[in-house]
């Protein structure tokens, strides 16, 4: 049994160190990844130390749509764990901050596809961009979408099968689909309270 752990993490250190170290822009030490991952536009992608990726990841950085040309960063800071069926999709900039858990099913985006002119198919016409930024510390509940230009602070936690879309302070509880403050941090009293 110690033979087959120890045997596991050497491929595992071996397949950070040759195999995904090389498809990253960045990739700190300690990073898992489970199986069956999709990755495209790894040289747009910052993973720091001690990440954890469940089965299923696809992360994409876009630098070219429909004639367009791009320059994303998809950033993942500190001891981020995400969770299994993760899709992550972006033509400008994603930050998602230390100590964030992402659980399972989840998308976090940043494009647009406009539906303006009618007669061209939305998902063939030029995209538009909008920042996502998650701050530290947050959580994210299963099933839920970041969607483009979401700014979230700090300390923030996200209910389940929630459509997150706006700006967002620090220390909050937000739920629904679309997704408002039910409950903040108030450092007076430090008690959360309804909102």
């Amino acid at each position: 049994m110690i033979f087959k752990s120890y045997f596991i993490k050497f491929f595992q250190q071996l397949r950070n160190t040759v195999y995904f170290k090389w498809r990253f822009k960045k990739l700190g030490e300690n990073v898992k990844f489970g199986r069956m991952n999709r990755i495209r536009g790894g040289q747009h992608i910052e993973i720091d130390d001690n990440c954890i990726f469940g089965n299923n990841l696809r992360l994409e950085a876009i630098s070219q749509y429909g004639g367009g040309i791009y320059c994303p960063s998809i950033i993942f800071g500190k001891n981020v764990v995400i969770n299994q069926n993760f899709h992550c999709t972006c033509a400008n900039t994603i930050v998602i901050g230390d100590g964030t858990s992402i659980t399972a099913n989840c998308g976090v985006f940043d494009i647009i596809h406009p539906y303006d002119d009618i007669s061209i198919n939305p998902r063939i016409a030029s995209i538009k961009t909008k920042p996502v930024v998650i701050g530290k510390d947050c959580i994210i509940g299963m099933n839920t979408v970041i969607l483009p230009g979401t700014q979230m602070g700090n300390h923030c936690v996200v209910g389940a099968n929630s459509t997150v879309s706006g700006v967002f302070p620090d220390n909050c509880v937000i739920v629904g689909s679309p997704a408002k403050i039910v409950k903040r941090y108030d450092k007076g009293s430090n008690k959360w309270l309804r909102v």
